[in-house]
């Protein structure tokens, strides 16, 4: 049966950036076929010039840049983190941030952070972090958008509804494993379509290797075959 509004009912998302509208474009294509500091200075004389070493050489640049990359790194692991401006999600490859209503994150015990546009994403991450370059350490903290309030909410707390069918949320994959911090939410996004049911509801623990596949299979790398 049709779902009534309330389901329809997440605002537009606000395009952020003037990239935003082609890398939406580029991330939607082919979804439905697979059946995701400065040094602080006292102001003296002494100190060398922005862009300079100790020595007053001028600097290559390189360590900001990787500061730059990596900021949301090794900050406190049982805390989400601000998103970075321009960290792209660690699957598709969009800009997280400008992604509010559907962004997640996750970090690893040794402080490495990932941050990703939609749960769908962090939910292929999640379950092969060797897939996209992740540690080789475990992920400690996870968390998603609730699908209800648009807060960041502590994954291992919500409930996923397994959606298959991307008429069913204005999602900006089309289809995700849709978050949410209350139980009873799950329950009533449930009881709102024929096509699912109790078990379509699932834990974090839940986050496999098939459903990763299943929602973003198209970015994970092809095994190798024999041609024989």
């Amino acid at each position: 049966m049709e779902g009534n509004s309330r389901y329809k009912r997440r605002r537009v998302i606000g395009l952020i950036g003037t990239g935003t509208v082609v890398s939406v474009a580029g991330c939607l294509t082919d979804d439905t076929e697979d059946d995701g500091v400065p040094n602080d200075s006292d102001g003296t004389d002494d100190e060398p010039a922005s862009g300079a070493d100790d020595d007053g050489e001028e600097g290559t640049g390189e360590d900001d840049a990787d500061s730059a990359d990596k900021e949301g790194d090794n900050e406190e692991t049982s805390e989400e983190a601000a998103f970075p401006a321009d960290r792209k999600c660690a699957v598709c490859n969009m800009v997280a941030k400008e992604y509010p209503d559907w962004n997640a994150q996750l970090v690893h015990e040794d402080g490495h952070r990932e941050f990703f546009c939609s749960a769908g994403c962090m939910a292929a991450y999640y379950a092969a972090p060797e897939e996209f370059d992740g540690p080789d350490t475990d992920v400690e903290n996870v968390w998603v958008t609730d699908y209800e309030t648009g807060e960041l909410v502590d994954a291992s707390d919500a409930v996923f509804v397994r959606v298959t069918d991307p008429d069913h949320v204005d999602d900006i994959m089309m289809r995700n494993p849709t978050p949410f911090a209350d139980q009873s939410d799950a329950q009533a996004f449930v009881n709102e379509f024929d096509e699912y049911d109790e078990d379509d509801i699932l834990d974090l623990e839940a986050f496999d290797r098939s459903l990763a596949e299943y929602y973003r299979g198209r970015f994970f790398e092809e095994p190798d075959s024999d041609d024989d």
